[in-house]
């Protein structure tokens, strides 16, 4: 049985070995929208070998939200590879058929969210990035899809599925929101009753 998940991080710098201090993952049904699994991993930075960190990156950080980055800092556990390795089996624990052919990995870009864990997976002795090859799933490229067969502006679908009782940048309330998001965005795809849906608003 398929198994979609949509991860999220959290970062201190958007360079290729960025220091990530934070993975959240969700599994959920692409039709329904219904969460099943999740995790949510915070790194004790105090534990990593080292940071690697950019300015730009945390003057962003505390001109968008400092207390929340001060929380996640803060109740942060787990050393670097520990963060990955737990991520690890987690994803392979989603799989039913053991061969990983079955996960479908989603991210609000997959040169980042996906391209960094599958950088820091590999970089770690042991660890690998469990994700089969073609499994790498983007959700601004089927946000695209859905604002061009809608119509409606992707700013306008985002809308539509918005919380704001959620924290942006908590990356745990991300997932959430991308979730959301996608099944928003299949459901136009494959149903044109959408089109006219006032859910769309």
């Amino acid at each position: 049985m398929r198994k979609d998940i949509m991860v999220d991080i959290e970062t201190l710098g958007t360079g290729e070995n960025a220091t990530v201090f934070q993975i959240s993952a969700m599994s959920f049904d692409l039709t329904t929208g219904d969460n099943h699994d999740s995790i949510n991993l915070i790194g004790d930075i105090e534990k990593y070998g080292s940071l690697n960190v950019d300015g730009s990156t945390l003057k962003w950080w505390l001109n968008t939200d400092k207390e929340l980055l001060t929380e996640l800092l803060i109740k942060g556990t787990y050393a670097e590879y520990d963060l990955f390795e737990a991520l690890q089996k987690w994803l392979e624990a989603q799989s039913t058929t053991g061969d990983m052919k079955d996960v479908y990995l989603w991210g609000n870009g997959i040169l980042f969210d996906n391209a960094k864990l599958q950088t820091n997976l590999n970089s770690c002795s042991g660890l690998k990035y469990p994700i089969f090859y073609r499994n790498d799933r983007d959700v601004r490229t089927i946000l695209e899809l859905a604002s061009i067969k809608s119509g409606l502006t992707e700013d306008e679908i985002k809308e539509s599925v918005t919380d704001e009782n959620e924290r942006k940048h908590d990356a745990f309330d991300d997932i959430a929101f991308q979730i959301r998001l996608v099944v928003k965005c299949y459901k136009i795809l494959m149903d044109t009753k959408e089109l006219n849906s006032e859910e769309c608003f």
